[in-house]
Formats: C-alpha cells, sequence, structure tokens
C-alpha cells in the first residue's frame, strides 16, 4: 500500500509539475516541445488511473479503510472526478501553450523526420499500453463487485473468502509487475527520446558547421575574384603605358620584320600592294589562323602572304606579357601606330 501511495504522489507531482521536455539550450521560459506533450499526458494519466483503481481496489477489501471513490494521501483528498479535472485542465493549458509555440517548430529539418516517426511509433506502443490499462481496470472493477459481494457473506464462506483473498493478492502481484513493465516501457521510451533530442541537436551543429564552411568558401571566393579583378585593371594599366609608350609598336614592327624576312615573292614585292590581316595566335606564339580583311593584291599575292606568315610562326615574344593578343590584326604598310 505504501508503494502505491508513494507512486501516486509521484503521478501527482508530475501532473502538477508539467510533462513538458525541453531540449538542451533551450529557453527555461518557453513551453515544452508540443510533439512530446501529448504522448507524456496520455501515459500519466493513464499511470495516474491505474494506481488510482488500485489504491481504490485495495480500500474496499479493508473494512477500516475510505470507500472507493476518495483516497487521503496526507491530507489530500483525491478521486476520480478531481483526477479527470487536474487532467482537462492541464490539458487546456497544453493546448494553450501549444498554440502559442506552433510558430517555433515549423523550422524542422529533414533529417528530423526520422525522429518524429519513432515518436509516432512511441505514441502507438504507448497507446497499446493505454488499452491494456482500460482492460486492467475493468478487471478491477469486476473484481471490487465480486469482492464486494463475497465480504457481505465472509462468516458463511470464511474459507472460501480466505482462498479469494489469495487469488486478489496474486492478481495484485500480477498487476505490480505489469505496472512495473509499463514504467521499464516509459523509462525506454524516455531514453530514446532523450537520443533522438541528441541526434537533432548533432545535425544542429553539422548545420550550423555546413553554413560556416559555406560563408567561408564564398569570402575566399569574393577575395579571389576581388584578386582577379585587380590583376586584370593591373594588367590592362600596363597594356595601356606599353601601348602609349611605343612598345606595341615596336612588337609589330619585329613580326612584320620577320614576315617580310620569309616573304620572297618572284619579282619582289608589288609596288602599292597593302593587305590587312587577322591572326589567332596560340599560347607560345603560334599562328593558328589567318584571315584576310583587306588585300589589294592578286590570289598569288596571297599565297605568297600567308606563305610568309606561316613559315614566321612561332611569332617573336612580346616584350611584356600583357602585349599578348589571341586576335592580333597587322597591317601592311602600317599606316597608323598600333597597326
Amino acid at each position: 500500500m505504501d508503494r502505491l501511495k508513494a507512486l501516486i504522489e509521484r503521478v501527482v507531482q508530475s501532473l502538477r509539475a508539467g510533462p513538458g521536455i525541453r531540449s538542451p539550450g533551450a529557453n527555461p521560459n518557453a513551453p515544452p516541445l508540443p510533439m512530446l506533450r501529448p504522448c507524456s499526458w496520455s501515459v500519466g494519466g493513464h499511470a495516474a488511473l491505474m494506481a488510482f483503481l488500485l489504491i481504490g481496489f485495495a480500500t474496499r477489501i479493508q473494512t477500516d479503510e475510505p470507500a472507493f471513490g476518495t483516497i487521503a494521501i496526507d491530507g489530500v483528498v483525491l478521486d476520480d472526478e478531481a483526477v479527470q479535472r487536474e487532467i482537462q485542465r492541464l490539458d487546456e493549458l497544453e493546448r494553450a501553450a501549444v498554440i502559442e509555440r506552433e510558430q517555433e517548430v515549423e523550422r524542422l529539418l529533414e533529417q528530423i523526420e526520422e525522429q518524429e516517426e519513432r515518436q509516432r511509433r512511441q505514441e502507438q506502443e504507448l497507446s497499446a499500453l493505454s488499452s491494456q490499462a482500460e482492460q486492467a481496470r475493468q478487471t478491477l472493477s469486476e473484481q471490487q463487485a465480486e469482492a464486494s459481494r463475497q465480504l457481505s457473506a465472509m462468516q458463511q464462506q470464511q474459507q472460501a473468502e480466505r482462498e479469494r483473498l489469495a487469488q486478489v493478492a496474486r492478481e495484485r502481484k500480477a498487476e505490480e509487475e505489469r505496472v512495473k513493465a509499463a514504467e521499464a516501457d516509459l523509462e525506454r521510451a524516455e531514453a530514446e527520446r532523450q537520443q533522438a533530442r541528441e541526434e537533432a541537436r548533432k545535425l544542429s551543429e553539422e548545420a550550423d558547421e555546413a553554413e560556416r564552411r559555406i560563408a567561408e568558401t564564398e569570402r575566399r571566393t569574393r577575395e579571389a575574384e576581388m584578386a582577379e579583378q585587380l590583376r586584370r585593371e593591373m594588367a590592362a594599366e600596363r597594356r595601356n603605358e606599353a601601348i602609349e609608350s611605343g612598345l606595341l609598336d615596336q612588337y609589330k614592327a619585329r613580326i612584320r620584320q620577320r614576315i617580310e624576312s620569309n616573304w620572297s615573292p618572284p619579282g619582289g614585292i608589288p609596288e602599292g600592294l597593302m593587305w590587312v590581316v587577322l591572326l589567332d595566335i596560340l599560347p607560345g606564339n603560334e599562328v593558328d589562323d589567318i584571315q584576310f580583311e583587306a588585300f589589294n593584291g592578286t590570289e598569288t599575292d596571297r599565297r605568297y602572304i600567308e606563305t610568309a606568315i606561316r613559315r614566321s610562326s612561332p611569332l617573336p615574344e612580346p616584350p611584356i606579357p600583357e602585349l599578348f593578343e589571341r586576335q592580333m590584326r597587322l597591317r601592311y604598310p602600317p599606316t597608323e601606330p598600333g597597326q
């Protein structure tokens, strides 16, 4: 009896304190996570009901104990309606807390779906335990009615009553074992929920680390882009300085000299010959393609010019790397600087 009273006191204290479960690091003033409260309320309510029924049954078979329906524990009278009202009041408070905190759980990670599935399985198991408790309550109710009839004829059925009481004691022991098993199941469920919370915390830390790495990568990318932009600007500045100083004209003059050294048409270069070519140049100054943009000679002269350009490949190295051009336009004879 003392163990049962202690059990009902623990249940009452749990109901008064609230069954909410908070995740590690959460605001202590914030309501518990709503996904775990209904399960805790249901299990707590059924545990209280089972303990209440056991206490009630024990009081019916002892003539010097209070009648079924009320139990006095340390000056506090607890009956079935009071328990139900307390559960209903706490449920209403819980629903209000759930409404206030709905927006806080909108941002669930996809990985927590597995945790929610595990929680649903636990709730199904707890529902099965609740059904077992209800069935046990009905069984105990029937046993109480039978015990009342037997107690009214105790003098005539003394031996039968002793046997019946022995049977009730065995059944009570079995019920206590079932309650212990239910408590063990609850402990396992709590351990699994704790593990799920730990996994959620680890996932959150991994997500934070991934975001940090992404931010670091973006920062390095921006720095690399800025460095590349600066390099290009400096290269363009050096190229402009080289063009203004005449280095580009000197470089193109060297290229024309090499081409002229390989250009030996029979009868010499025709007087007044003019051509403009666009050269595709590969790294290493190899000539890849030749396009005539302007030309006033014959087809034979064209072939001689193209042959001379091919023989001049690779072209001379530019005095500075910034003067290298993937496409270079050459004019013969040059009429303006840079051509």
